[in-house]
């Protein structure tokens, strides 16, 4: 009788009615008499389904419950992206600022650099690291109620203090186009603010800089943090401007983001990536209206195709004074230039032309000062379609400042290598007579130019190095090597019919390649453009070398040439932070001649 106890409880318990909501999921789904057995009722038992069986008031969340709560959640979040307004706000606090540990053994305080929240201005109270500065990249620069910040936020990132990374920028940021003050600059930056305050740089723009510092350090135990600099670097630039919270300099700060990653990626051989960055930051100047500042017809809003909304509606403000005018001027050619050097290094000889040729295009903005004559209050006079006339051999009232300044020599001595490149790739053997007499005029003033501008510079080998400032005799020496390079390009069409021609482009070789004796590792790095230069140089000089060996001439100078080229090439290799040559050079590691072989080619 006892045995059988279990057995008549079942029964009776089957046939007990069960109260509203206490049958297990799957029988309620089916519609069918459930017992209220645990773990398993008996029509499940009896009869498997698919779901297994579960009573909503289990003790774990049923599968039912958990798709309940998914659907929920994903419908607040529908509501915050469709009325981001009545989002409340969120306030984020600082995980790290309770027992930080602190080096005792460095004496200069750098702060830490800490993100904005994308839904408020809150921020906790910096706290302060001992000669490192650790970065956390939640950031995000969005919309408001953007869901980003239920993101879990990235690890922080160690790196060294922010005003070292600001003295390996600086000392080769002439050669990356940097057009901001650098004492202004490097004042906001040292701020002891969180990282995004408007009093400080655009996160896009501290980021990209951080990347530069770690790029240039001598450090090499930083080294593996590049990477995740350099994502932290695209993605704050990218999001700056469609930041809800504006920060009061996005648009020039923006440009100058854009401008460093043209530069990173030209001098890592990333050229595509190159290419879309200068393109993003012509884009940006073209939009601000950077092309016709100070000009002396000032156009009606909007009549420029190029840029047909005026500055005003970007909120690019007047500017305070002639520092901040100067940093706008140099802003432009500084994009310009690098936009013209990547279109010489990949593009084909006739599609160099790119946005600042289109019709339409406009530039009236006069040519760059150094930023030591802004501080002067110096600021250039007016001028209007200042490329045209100057490639048009029209005197400017402004030329008068140029003689003194570097960074205008630089940026026409650009320019000329990108006309000369444009002539060169006009020429055909076979044209016709009227195409020949115009390309030979186009040939007859671009050289003009080119001597005209290389007599505004003094010989390198007549210029005191020790006693030179770097940074200014760092961008002599690259309009120096930029003028030879545009002697090169021109010249070479004719090369094999003229000897003046080819005497003209071995010289210059020559003069590329021994840069005036200097040697180049004590300038840290170089612009990327000196390794096209540099290549361009090695191919003129091996072609007169073979030419040389086909004549049987018996002249020893090509074997000197060789051997300074060889011996620039190895300098390369034991300082590859000086330039790095990328797969694509002629005489990278991989395809590099021997010096048997250079010999034999002799």
């Amino acid at each position: 009788m006892t045995s059988n106890s279990p057995q008549v409880s079942h029964f009776t318990s089957t046939l007990r009615p069960l109260k509203r909501g206490k049958a297990c999921l799957t029988c309620r789904f089916f519609k069918i008499r459930c017992d209220g057995a645990r773990p398993i009722c008996g029509p499940c038992q009896q009869s498997p389904k698919e779901d297994p069986c579960e009573y909503a008031d289990g003790p774990g969340r049923s599968r039912a419950r958990v798709l309940e709560e998914t659907v929920s959640r994903l419908e607040a979040r529908l509501r915050e992206y469709e009325h981001p307004e009545e989002t409340p706000s969120m306030e984020l606090y600082d995980p790290y600022q309770q027992g930080q540990a602190h080096d005792s053994g460095t004496t200069m305080r750098e702060n830490v650099d800490r993100p904005l929240s994308s839904y408020s201005s809150y921020s906790s109270p910096s706290s302060t690291f001992f000669g490192t500065s650790p970065l956390r990249s939640s950031y995000t620069g969005g919309s408001s109620g953007s869901s980003d910040t239920a993101t879990t936020a990235e690890p922080r990132i160690a790196l060294p203090g922010t005003r070292s990374l600001l003295e390996w920028f600086f000392a080769n940021a002439v050669s990356f186009g940097f057009f901001l003050d650098h004492s202004r600059f490097s004042s906001s930056a040292l701020l002891p603010l969180d990282f995004g305050h408007q009093s400080r740089p655009c996160p896009g723009l501290l980021s990209t800089v951080y990347l530069w510092g770690i790029h240039l350090s001598p450090q090499t135990q930083h080294k593996d943090l590049e990477h995740t600099l350099l994502m932290r670097a695209l993605r704050d630039t990218a999001s700056d401007l469609s930041s809800s919270n504006p920060h009061p300099h996005r648009f020039m700060h923006t440009i100058q983001a854009e401008t460093l990653l043209g530069y990173y990626f030209f001098r890592n051989g990333n050229v595509l990536e190159a290419k879309r960055h200068a393109s993003g930051a012509a884009s940006l100047v073209l939009g601000c209206g950077l092309n016709t500042l100070r000009s002396l017809h000032m156009q009606q809003r909007g009549s420029n195709p190029i840029s047909p909304v005026s500055s005003e509606s970007h909120n690019l403000l007047p500017p305070q004074d002639a520092v901040e005018e100067g940093e706008r001027i140099n802003a432009f050619w500084a994009v310009f230039t690098l936009y013209r050097d990547i279109a010489v290094t990949v593009d084909p000889l006739r599609s160099v032309c790119g946005v600042f040729d289109a019709p339409g295009c406009q530039i009236d903005t006069p040519w760059p000062l150094d930023m030591d004559m802004y501080k002067m209050n110096i600021l250039p006079p007016r001028s209007s379609m200042t490329i045209h006339e100057f490639l048009n051999h029209v005197q400017q009232d402004g030329d008068d400042y140029q003689p003194s300044g570097a960074t205008s020599t630089t940026t026409k001595a650009s320019l000329l290598l990108h006309q000369a490149s444009f002539v060169a790739g006009q020429y055909n053997p076979n044209m016709p007579p009227p195409e020949a007499q115009t390309l030979f005029a186009a040939f007859q003033s671009v050289r003009r130019l080119i001597a005209s501008l290389r007599s505004q510079l003094s010989p390198l080998e007549e210029m005191d190095h020790q006693n030179q400032n770097l940074s200014s005799f760092r961008e002599i020496h690259l309009a120096h090597s930029l003028i030879h390079g545009s002697i090169i390009r021109l010249n070479h069409i004719f090369s094999d019919s003229d000897a003046e021609c080819r005497h003209y482009c071995v010289k210059s070789a020559q003069a590329l390649i021994h840069g005036g004796g200097f040697d180049v590792v004590e300038f840290g790095c170089v612009n990327p453009i000196m390794g096209t230069l540099w290549t361009l140089a090695c191919q003129t000089l091996v072609q007169e070398i073979v030419r040389m060996r086909s004549m049987r001439t018996g002249e020893t100078q090509g074997l000197w040439i060789t051997c300074k080229l060889y011996q620039k090439l190895k300098t390369q290799e034991n300082y590859p932070y000086t330039v790095k040559i990328p797969s694509w050079f002629p005489f990278n590691r991989a395809s590099r001649p021997s010096h048997s072989f250079l010999l034999t080619v002799l």
